[in-house]
């Protein structure tokens, strides 16, 4: 049995998505909550394998906590479950080691698919096309740019600091300038119309070096 949290501060999304989710014959949800400290609360230690996570919290912020989470020992997968499924949004959640990216537009069945690859081991993200990655890169300084291949191949901050050999503090400091920079092209893209952002499917594509 899968057992999935839920992170998300919309009450009818987390009502509906524990809903579904609990429907399923091999998942339950242990926990669903519209803050980081609700969440802890009610997991109360219990390791969950999959953790659906809301890009945009009002108390929070989503791209933070998953690197948060992800810096800990033995953490879940995680899939960012957002309104906006942007480019800046499927780089900046795999360089915050996000394990897959779904739009709260696509259908049920997507998300639920996507819950049980990623605990096989599989990213699940949106197709990027190249001259989008080329333009968000150019926002990383170049020594970060290593550490963002790396991040994008899934490799962990001990993994990236054991083979840059560089400490492993800096590292998540370094992550976390990546993904802050890219944070503020998501913010950009929310404003721009949706014809520049059109296009973008879900699939099972991992992003390109």
């Amino acid at each position: 049995m899968l057992r999935v949290a839920i992170l998300d501060d919309h009450p009818a999304v987390l009502a509906g998505l524990r809903r579904l989710i609990e429907a399923e014959h091999d998942m339950e949800v242990v926990a669903a909550a519209a803050t980081p400290a609700e969440l802890a609360k009610q997991m109360d230690g219990i390791r969950v394998n999959v953790l659906v996570l809301d890009y945009d919290l009002a108390a929070a912020d989503g791209l933070s906590y998953c690197q948060r989470v992800k810096s800990r020992p033995h953490p879940p997968r995680i899939v960012i479950y957002s309104a906006d499924a942007t480019p800046a949004l499927t780089l900046a959640a795999r360089a915050a080691q996000a394990d897959g990216v779904i739009a709260k537009a696509d259908p049920i069945p997507l998300l639920l698919a996507s819950i049980r690859r990623v605990v096989q081991g599989h990213a699940v993200m949106p197709p990027l096309r190249h001259e989008a990655y080329e333009a968000l890169i150019a926002r990383i300084d170049d020594e970060d740019l290593p550490i963002l291949a790396m991040l994008l191949d899934g490799e962990s901050l001990d993994a990236i600091a054991a083979t840059l050999r560089i400490d492993r503090t800096e590292v998540g400091w370094r992550a976390q300038r990546i993904v802050g920079r890219l944070r503020r092209r998501i913010r950009m893209a929310s404003d721009e119309p949706a014809a520049e952002t059109a296009g973008v499917g879900a699939g099972g594509s991992r992003s390109p070096r």
